[in-house]
């Protein structure tokens, strides 16, 4: 037990790119002018689910399964955003996007949301830091290569509340030649197994 490898996730932010977007090359360098920050969203942040069925086999002999047949991976990240721009509402409606309509000024703006539901699958990145000291900033990256919006929430327009949209996106198949569907990038030593810790001015501090 070790109060230094508590980790308080801090803030972060949720970007999308094109699907298959090349991953970030570490935790801290910002990302490239292809991904988009979806921008505010409510301070619950964002949920990370990870969820494996699997079934065990059955037997005469015993009661006890002797191995696990798995039948589903699912990895999805779910948030509610808060700034209702064109990437968000993009994504909520399943790529729809808006386009300028006439010649006046101010500009007039349309967007048709589709009758049939079509595939909208990006790349995905989360990224959030954990400052515990001048000394002690960790960041981490959860880099999803294929994802697409999987279960909206409903959005509610009121005078008392901005509008927020809700999202879980959910990880796809990988492109062939890969064999992962998510990538974590983070310079937090406390990842590796046996990671040290020394005691230093009456706290503990991590070393490499």
């Amino acid at each position: 037990m070790n109060s230094a490898f508590v980790r308080v996730p801090g803030p972060g932010e949720v970007s999308l790119a094109a699907q298959d977007t090349p991953e970030p090359p570490d935790a801290t360098t910002p990302l490239a002018a292809a991904w988009t920050g979806l921008g505010l969203s409510t301070p619950d942040g964002t949920t990370l689910t990870r969820k494996v069925e699997k079934e065990g086999t059955e037997h005469w002999q015993q009661l006890t399964p002797a191995r696990f047949i798995y039948k589903s991976l699912e990895l999805t990240v779910a948030s509610v955003f808060q700034e209702t721009k064109g990437e968000v509402l993009s994504a909520y409606f399943g790529g729809m996007k808006f386009a300028a309509v006439g010649t006046g000024t101010p500009k007039n703006y349309r967007a048709e949301i589709s009758s049939t539901p079509r595939g909208d699958a990006r790349a995905l990145c989360i990224d959030w830091t954990d400052a515990i000291s001048d000394i002690e900033i960790y960041s981490h990256r959860l880099y999803l290569p294929r994802a697409e919006v999987s279960e909206t929430q409903d959005s509610q327009f009121s005078r008392t509340k901005e509008a927020q949209w809700g999202m879980t996106f959910s990880s796809l198949a990988p492109a062939k030649g890969r064999t992962y569907v998510a990538v974590w990038l983070t310079n937090d030593p406390t990842v590796l197994f046996g990671a040290p810790a020394v005691v230093a001015a009456a706290s503990n501090v991590i070393t490499n």
